[in-house]
């Protein structure tokens, strides 16, 4: 094994089970969720996925199945390897494993308009094709941006108030500014009629990382863990957040790379008012989630990084957001008065 390889021996059993005889294992140090290492064998290279324990194993054979449906549409994803026995989860040790093909590629650049064009077009494509997987059911454990009770079924927590509320034993201020943000969403979202839009299936991520270029081809799209269904328009939302913020502290919104993602998406789904008015509430209803997984972390594993992260989704992203609502509200429907 190579100097930067896992020195965790259980690795090399979970490989086994898939029938991979390791050259090297190394640590990929990116992502707060699960975990990853690159595998090298002399066949090719290996993602290697351990799933963070917040994710419910019955879950898991949800995204997997997305993989395979997208694939067979052409899309370059990492469709999961079989294991001996046939399986797609490798359980060792109280945990669940999966073996995805690595893609080749680099992100493309980053807070470019002409990139976001792009991006935008191929999340419409995106949910073109997934709208076909015809999901019967919500996938366990997820639930639409406004549910923040359902993620926490693999918790201790019965509710995000219970949970909220112990998080304010320590922290009240936050906690207090959490959850006015929380009801001022949960207003903004039932007055836009949100709930009236009909659930498609989502990438769930769809940002910079997860698509990978080769000489301007698109050669990976990565990351469907937290595929699940919503409207269309909670996936544009999240690849605002991710992605069209501006630079250097990148935690404010930037209203033109903005409209450039949702003119792509326009450009080969037309969106209605409606959704176009509801990007914005949307955005703060993903903060808000965002903040609920961040106080989870923190009462849970103690991570000593979720309370400054906290602390800067409440007291400058929202905030940013506020200032510069109407800006982003008016960028975006210029693309529907141009598409």
């Amino acid at each position: 094994m190579d100097p930067g390889a896992s020195p965790n021996p259980d690795l090399h059993a979970v490989l086994d089970r898939f029938g991979i005889e390791p050259a090297s294992i190394s640590a990929i140090v990116a992502g707060r969720y699960n975990t990853h290492w690159r595998v090298a064998t002399s066949a090719g290279e290996c993602a290697l996925r351990r799933y963070n324990q917040a994710r419910l194993p019955a879950s898991i054979p949800h995204e997997h199945a997305m993989l395979e449906h997208v694939a067979a549409r052409g899309w370059p994803v990492a469709a999961p390897v079989k294991s001996s026995d046939g399986a797609t989860v490798v359980e060792f040790d109280g945990r669940c494993y999966a073996l995805f093909p690595w893609l080749r590629g680099q992100p493309g650049p980053a807070h470019s308009i002409a990139h976001l064009r792009i991006k935008g077009r191929l999340l419409a494509r995106l949910h073109r094709d997934m709208t076909s997987f015809g999901a019967s059911e919500q996938r366990a454990g997820f639930g639409r941006v406004w549910e923040l009770d359902l993620p926490l079924q693999s918790s201790r927590f019965a509710t995000f108030n219970e949970m909220l509320r112990e998080f304010g034993r320590e922290h009240a201020r936050l906690a207090s500014a959490i959850r006015a943000q929380r009801y001022r969403s949960l207003r903004e979202l039932a007055r836009s009629s949100y709930g009236d839009l009909p659930d498609v299936e989502l990438h769930g991520d769809f940002q910079r990382d997860n698509l990978l270029f080769d000489g301007g081809e698109l050669t990976g799209v990565l990351d469907f863990d937290n595929a699940h269904g919503d409207a269309r328009v909670v996936d544009i939302a999240w690849s605002i957040i991710s992605d069209c913020v501006e630079p250097p502290a990148e935690t404010a919104i930037d209203p033109h790379l903005a409209a450039a993602l949702v003119g792509g998406y326009a450009e080969h789904s037309p969106l209605s008012d409606a959704e176009l008015r509801l990007i914005v509430p949307l955005i703060r209803a993903h903060n808000v989630a965002m903040c609920a997984w961040g106080v989870r972390r923190y009462l849970e594993s103690g991570d000593a990084d979720a309370l400054p992260r906290l602390e800067r989704r409440v007291s400058v992203r929202l905030p940013q957001l506020e200032a510069r609502a109407v800006a982003i509200e008016e960028a975006l429907a210029s693309t529907h008065r141009s598409s």
